[in-house]
């Protein structure tokens, strides 16, 4: 589902260091070894991050989204790009508000950055359930293959590839840094376990969400609500339906070793989405800087945040 590292220069000197069990020609050391692939410009517009990439040589705006664990497109989209596109049916993608059916589509060529591959997967959904005014998502079923710097106040996204060594945390960023393991699990979207007022909960980091969200049975759980929620707000997602929502400031909210105080946090009116429990979107990843570790199943944290200093920096 990913590019092929070969067609850059980066790939090429990535698959050369594998074959060579080492970068020198001798082993593997016991130091994170990561080559940096590519960095995928992004642009904040409203309160989410975009970024262009090239489909069948087309231009194509879509929204930088680790909550989504397919590549997601608009159908009119889709057949702009002259994508390959086919409906079987059993296909869904879920968020707030609720299921939608989607099909796929499949690319013939496509760039991200200064990388370039072929047959990139997304799943089409219909363009009245999409509120973005993008073409669609870039979500996790291509984000996973990568180590991911979320540098969104340097205005990017950097993609490493690990070479070996790298079971401990390594990342690209000045102190002061905290960190938190990511969960196990089927899933390719972070998740983490967070406390709030002392009550453990199961969040996802969702640089997709507009906001940070804790549904409702979690929000009564850590004492953010004991009521019914109130009347006015509402917020939406992949679904066909809006759903109810209150804005709250939070007690300090816990991620490991890191406390934020007064994250705003919204509670909506809808059940967990199957295990998660609460969604750290766009006020988090816009106070804290983001490195998600898949090689070593780590989230590395810096905060307050800053911009990484260069894309090239020596890993």
């Amino acid at each position: 589902m990913g590019l092929r590292d070969e067609l850059t220069r980066r790939g090429r000197t990535l698959l050369a260091c594998l074959a060579l069990v080492g970068c020198q020609g001798g082993p593997a050391t016991q130091t994170c070894q990561m080559v940096h692939v590519t960095d995928l410009k992004v642009l904040r517009q409203g309160r989410a991050f975009f970024t262009e990439i090239a489909i069948n040589g087309q231009p194509a705006v879509v929204q930088v989204d680790t909550g989504s664990s397919d590549n997601l497109i608009t159908e009119d989209a889709a057949h702009r790009l002259g994508m390959k596109v086919s409906v079987s049916g059993d296909v869904y993608v879920e968020g707030v508000g609720g299921r939608q059916m989607a099909g796929t589509a499949q690319s013939r060529e496509v760039s991200l950055g200064d990388a370039h591959g072929k047959q990139l997967a997304f799943s089409t959904i219909p363009d009245r359930v999409h509120h973005l005014g993008a073409d669609g998502l870039l979500g996790m079923n291509f984000l996973y293959g990568f180590d991911l710097d979320l540098d969104f106040w340097g205005g990017h996204v950097g993609l490493y590839k690990t070479i070996g060594g790298c079971d401990s945390p390594r990342a690209a960023l000045a102190q002061p840094l905290y960190s938190v393991d990511l969960l196990p699990g089927t899933g390719t979207s972070p998740e983490v376990m967070v406390s709030i007022n002392g009550q453990s909960l199961h969040a996802m980091i969702d640089t997709g969400a507009d906001r940070t969200t804790i549904f409702r049975q979690a929000a009564r759980r850590a004492g953010l609500i004991t009521g019914d929620l109130a009347d006015g707000l509402k917020f939406g997602g992949v679904g066909l339906r809006a759903v109810k929502g209150e804005r709250r400031i939070s007690a300090p909210v816990v991620i490991g070793d890191l406390t934020i105080s007064k994250l705003p946090v919204n509670v909506v009116d809808q059940r967990t989405l199957g295990d998660v429990d609460m969604l750290l979107g766009f006020d988090f990843v816009t106070h804290v800087h983001v490195w998600i570790s898949h090689s070593s199943r780590t989230v590395i944290m810096q905060y307050p945040p800053l911009p990484t200093q260069s894309a090239d920096h020596a890993m």
